[in-house]
């Protein structure tokens, strides 16, 4: 973990227990198993590995270690964080069964953003065949949940700032032919992947219509500064980096 100075901490070597949900919860029978993030629900299914709960949880503590205030916001508004299985697609998920049309969405997305914020343990834990297994979807997508499920609701200053910003950086010809240029809601998840050192980089260095060169904190801060300062400024300075798990020691 990082402590609130910003300096990095190694991954807790006690790690919280893996439980059934609580009844108090509700969740629907697909969930069986269950990990309190500093109150924050991480389920999933049976199926899943254990390591990919602990994995959730230690990201998201180093995402919001160093705003508290944040985590309050998503406890208060009900946020919940699911890792699905290999095999699991996301029309599987309970909360998503109905969207459609199912093979569009199941072939489209490893994650989603929002009061239920979901990823895959592939993804998580890196195993070979993974379709994103130079970037981290966790991080992407728990930032869209920072975004609008906290940020937004106790920062009345933070949707403005973040849209005057993204019109600026488009007017200054950054970011065309990329994910983070599509909206600024992707150009917020997409810097904070890139400050964490968890993003893509195109093959060429070229901008793909997904990415570009830029996939590093250096590289944002160089490419994009005021995007840099701004993430810096509202998820509070940080050492940490993205690793693999493991690369981790």
């Amino acid at each position: 973990m990082a402590d609130g100075a910003g300096r990095v901490a190694q991954p807790p070597t006690i790690r919280p227990p893996i439980i059934k949900p609580p009844a108090n919860l509700e969740c629907d029978p697909f969930y069986q198993k269950y990990v309190d993030g500093d109150g924050l629900p991480i389920l999933s299914s049976a199926k899943v590995a254990d390591a990919a709960l602990w994995e959730a949880d230690y990201l998201i503590d180093q995402m919001l270690a160093n705003r508290p205030d944040i985590r309050r916001a998503l406890i208060e508004r009900g946020v919940r964080v699911m890792v699905m299985h290999p095999t699991e697609m996301t029309t599987d998920v309970p909360e998503q069964r109905n969207m459609t049309p199912k093979d569009y969405w199941d072939r489209r997305a490893r994650g989603l953003g929002g009061r239920l914020t979901s990823c895959g343990e592939e993804n998580l834990l890196n195993y070979e065949g993974d379709r994103y297994f130079d970037e981290n979807i966790l991080i992407h997508e728990f930032s869209h949940c920072i975004h609008r499920q906290g940020l937004r609701r106790i920062d009345e200053d933070f949707e403005r700032e973040l849209k005057a910003l993204y019109d600026r950086a488009l007017s200054e010809g950054l970011w065309v032919d990329t994910y983070a240029g599509s909206n600024f809601s992707e150009y917020w998840a997409e810097g904070v992947q890139s400050w964490f050192d968890c993003n893509r980089q195109s093959r060429s260095g070229k901008a793909d219509g997904v990415h570009n060169h830029v996939n590093t904190r250096e590289e944002l801060i160089e490419y994009d500064p005021d995007l840099a300062k701004f993430i810096e400024k509202k998820m509070g300075p940080s050492e940490w980096r993205y690793k693999r798990p493991k690369d981790r020691k």
